[in-house]
């Protein structure tokens, strides 16, 4: 599953636990109701202006939509910047992604750049995040 299809798994969960349609969501968002539906199934790459927007429509931060995405997939091993498909204990490596993430990014706007940087090419195909 790639970064998009995971982001979009995401806005797809934060709709039905808020319990509306993607009609509504899409009227939220102003764009059709196919459009919406392509993006919330992952057929299409979703832009960070995109997610910021629905990030602000759901009123969550925009690393809950993207940090989550890759995060619960995922286990930081924090040793050297990678990954691995270990899945064990995931709420606790969920816990410490996020505290690392709040304190790496916590009043560093120059850091922030770097990050939406990634996920920007991310969102884009120029890195591969498997």
């Amino acid at each position: 599953m790639n970064i998009n299809e995971l982001t979009a798994s995401r806005i797809k969960d934060l709709r039905a636990k808020r319990g509306l349609t993607a009609e509504a969501v899409a009227d939220g968002l102003e764009i059709s109701r196919s459009a919406y539906s392509q993006m919330e199934n992952g057929h299409v790459e979703i832009t960070l202006t995109r997610i910021e927007l629905i990030a602000k429509f759901f009123n969550v931060p925009l690393e809950e939509i993207i940090e989550s995405s890759t995060t619960n997939h995922q286990t930081f091993t924090g040793n050297n910047g990678g990954t691995n498909g270990n899945n064990n204990n995931n709420n606790n490596n969920n816990a410490n992604n996020r505290s690392t993430f709040n304190n790496f990014f916590s009043n560093n706007e120059e850091s922030l750049d770097a990050l939406l940087k990634v996920v920007k090419d991310a969102l884009q195909g120029k890195t591969n995040i498997s």
